[in-house]
């Protein structure tokens, strides 16, 4: 039976894959797909260079993935004395992962003839695939080449875990060759072990994403000479990180309550996409928040918005009070321990499901706060801002949350290394 899904899911491969590109051509996105023609030989399988000498394979979704092992990939390879075979599912990630080996490639479309002669080319010694891209082809072609596949950083949602359990004799099928599960949480390892054939495999080795943060200069003279120039300096700064549109309005709506008690409080709002800049001024200006542009630069402004990349960390680095987004939403959060490495309180949403460790560690230290609603959001803002001894062992908090998930990096290298 596990076969047979096999071929239904083979057959439904080119199909979907053709969806998702119909898709992004037709989003605000659609950008994306530009560089799609140069780089369909490799996701085929087809113009790839093989990665000689039974290479050491890790394969990641995207960029943030890469970066979290970027640690873990040499100290591996170094281990196993062997080369490294780094894929990615996203042009992003595939930049990123040039940075660490020569041997970086595209992923493979998950289509069992592809990524069987994908593996023929490259013969990995193994294969750790990093997160959640847990693919039925990928792992049942490794599978029966003798490949032993691994989990590393892995996590699994609710969601995802009754989707496999669904498909239970192809999950058999798939899971059927992994040797060990490195869990994110003891949450994720749960929900592991109630996988077919896992139960004795899963260990708890943290997050490696936790141990590839780092404070960065990146910007810093430039976000002080904006706040000089703009006439903020001394004011209290709250910087919305990472947003949505789906966030933004309930951003707008809780500064404009929080200025009402919080005097001479600002905001910066940095989106995740900047792409998408036309629906974060519309929201703004809809509630008649005036505001200017980091590429404009106007004073007499409460409020900027970041159309740049590379500087929130700079603009977390300046601020009181911070917020992570993608947790208004159903995005699932993003890296909510960026502002600890400042030692900065952390406001973020109820749907923080893709960096849930971080935040319990947040909120049982009190360093993180849970807000909601705009008016949460506001009322969190005046607290903290108009006490500072409230704010500041927020602040200590923060950073203690961040050193308590340290070391995740060398628990998965040890347990990949036996």
């Amino acid at each position: 039976m596990g076969y047979l899904l096999l071929l239904l899911y083979s057959l439904l491969a080119p199909v979907i894959a053709a969806l998702y590109a119909l898709y992004f051509l037709l989003s605000p996105r659609r950008s994306l797909m530009k560089s799609l023609g140069g780089e369909l030989g490799e996701r085929l399988a087809l113009a790839v260079l093989p990665v000689a000498g039974a290479p050491v394979w890790l394969h990641t979704a995207s960029m943030g993935e890469v970066k979290a092992i970027s640690k873990l990939a040499p100290e591996l390879a170094a281990a196993e004395k062997a080369p490294l075979l780094i894929t990615a599912s996203t042009s992003s990630g595939r930049a990123e992962a040039s940075r660490l080996t020569p041997g970086a490639r595209f992923a493979p479309l998950d289509f069992y003839p592809l990524v069987k002669r994908f593996i023929t080319r490259h013969r990995p010694r193994m294969l750790v695939v990093i997160e959640t891209e847990i693919w039925p082809a990928m792992f049942i072609a490794a599978a029966r080449a003798g490949v032993p596949v691994y989990l590393a950083n892995a996590r699994i949602s609710p969601g995802t875990l009754a989707l496999y359990r669904a498909l239970g004799p192809l999950s058999r099928l798939m899971f059927s060759g992994v040797k060990q599960v490195l869990a994110q949480s003891e949450a994720d390892a749960l929900r592991f072990r109630s996988l077919p054939g896992l139960a004795d495999k899963v260990t708890v080795t943290g997050n490696l994403k936790h141990d590839q943060l780092g404070a960065s200069g990146a910007g810093a003279d430039k976000v002080k000479e904006f706040l000089k120039a703009a006439g903020w300096e001394g004011c209290p700064l709250f910087t919305a990180g990472s947003t949505h549109p789906a966030e933004e309005p309930l951003l707008a709506d809780a500064f404009l309550e929080a200025k009402k008690t919080v005097p001479g409080l600002k905001l910066a709002l940095v989106p995740r996409h900047p792409e998408r800049l036309a629906e974060t001024e519309a929201a703004l200006r809809e509630r008649c928040v005036e505001y200017t542009k980091w590429s404009t630069r106007e004073t007499g402004r409460d409020c900027v918005i970041v159309d740049a990349m590379g500087l929130l960390q700079a603009f977390y680095a300046v601020s009181a009070v911070c917020f992570v987004g993608g947790t208004l939403d159903d995005t699932g959060g993003h890296n909510l321990l960026e502002p600890a490495l400042y030692s900065k309180p952390v406001l973020f949403g109820p749907n923080y499901r893709n960096a849930r460790q971080a935040g319990e560690s947040l909120l049982k230290e009190k360093g993180g706060f849970l807000t909601g609603t705009a008016p949460a959001m506001a009322l969190k803002l005046s607290e903290l801002l108009n006490a500072p001894a409230q704010l500041q062992a927020a602040c200590a908090n923060s950073a203690k949350a961040l050193s308590s998930l340290k070391g995740a990096t060398a628990r998965t290298l040890a347990a990949l290394s036996r």
